[in-house]
């Protein structure tokens, strides 16, 4: 009795070092926000926040997209290089692009049309509402979604000033480029002169003007310092810039259920913070830009809206659509009802 009684203490006590002495749960995601960006600084928190729920159990290791090769090179991360295999990194946090080329079936590029949204209210309520159907594509490949955000609105950055969209047609521009090349052909086929550059080049290009204008989020065009070249913005948000927080499902079954809820409330926390904050950092990001010596034009949005609205059966058509016709209409409808029109 007494042998089984200490045999018993010594097992339990084994069990207790080792779930104590444990290796903690490191997940590497990879990530498009700029060093030392609100994001970036937003991300680090998360990190902590997770740390601190999971009492140093689970380590969110982020890492910069651009060491891989930016959003596509990410893309390829994810990937197990073999069968059987884990793959070099458990997650991303991609924007717009990066999401569509990992998954086109989620169609998050649809909202990223040029003039379909008007606010960030029509926004927020388009993906309370088809966020569950965006999700599919992504639990197809065994990945889990964390949270969906815009992380701002693209404007047009360019070396001169432009107040019509056929002053923009005259400019070699970057719009997607290798990273998203169907986002190029479509501007390309509305008569636009685009160029593929890949991300590690795309300042060396703007450098020696072989890109002369950018779409992009005024924090990307302030912290990767490419208005310097581009000086001048065309003062008109055309679309909102989407972000996702994906990981790998099986790091995501490794955690242990009872940290979930507080480690998603982390996540929630964050997207509310981003959502509410985005009108904010492109008026702040716009301005840094301006006092440094950026020239902020304000053309006709009617005269931009318009053009735009003509061109965009450009970004469904073709054999690789940017834009779901279908999903596009079904958002279209939504909106009209939201407005009450």
């Amino acid at each position: 009795m007494k042998l089984s009684k200490k045999l018993f203490i010594a097992i339990a006590s084994f069990a207790l070092a080792a779930s104590v002495f444990a290796a903690p749960i490191t997940i590497k995601v990879a990530s498009v926000a700029p060093a030392r960006s609100s994001w970036d600084v937003q991300q680090r928190q998360i990190a902590k926040e997770w740390a601190e729920i999971t009492n140093g159990e689970v380590i969110l290791q982020f890492m910069p997209s651009e060491s891989m090769g930016g959003e596509y090179g990410v893309v390829k991360k994810l990937k197990a290089v073999r069968p059987g295999q884990k793959a070099p990194i458990g997650g991303a946090i991609f924007t717009s692009m990066g999401l569509s080329d990992f998954a086109p079936e989620c169609n998050v590029m649809t909202l990223c049309a040029p003039f379909l949204f008007r606010d960030q209210s029509e926004v927020n309520a388009v993906l309370k509402q088809f966020t569950p159907t965006m999700q599919k594509a992504f639990d197809e490949k065994g990945y889990v979604v964390l949270g969906w955000f815009n992380i701002g609105w693209a404007y047009f950055f360019t070396s001169e000033p432009v107040n019509t969209p056929n002053d923009l047609k005259k400019l070699r521009l970057a719009v997607g480029g290798l990273t998203s090349p169907a986002l190029s052909n479509a501007f390309k086929s509305a008569g636009y002169l685009t160029q593929d550059v890949p991300a590690d080049k795309l300042m060396q290009s703007i450098s020696t003007g072989a890109v002369q204008g950018l779409f992009t989020i005024p924090m990307y065009a302030y912290a990767a310092q490419y208005y310097k070249n581009l000086d001048n913005a065309v003062n008109i948000p055309l679309a909102p810039v989407m972000v996702g927080f994906i990981l790998n499902k099986s790091d995501w079954d490794a955690i242990p259920a009872k940290y979930k809820p507080e480690l998603l409330k982390s996540i929630k926390k964050a997207e509310a913070k981003f959502i509410a904050d985005q009108k904010r950092m492109d008026a702040e990001y716009l301005n840094r830009c301006e006092k440094n010596g950026c020239v902020i034009n304000n053309p006709n949005a009617k005269v931009w809206e318009d053009a735009f609205k003509a061109d965009l059966h450009y970004m469904y058509e073709g054999s690789t659509p940017v834009v779901n016709k279908a999903f596009y209409e079904q958002i279209a409808a939504f909106l009209k009802n939201y407005r009450g029109e």
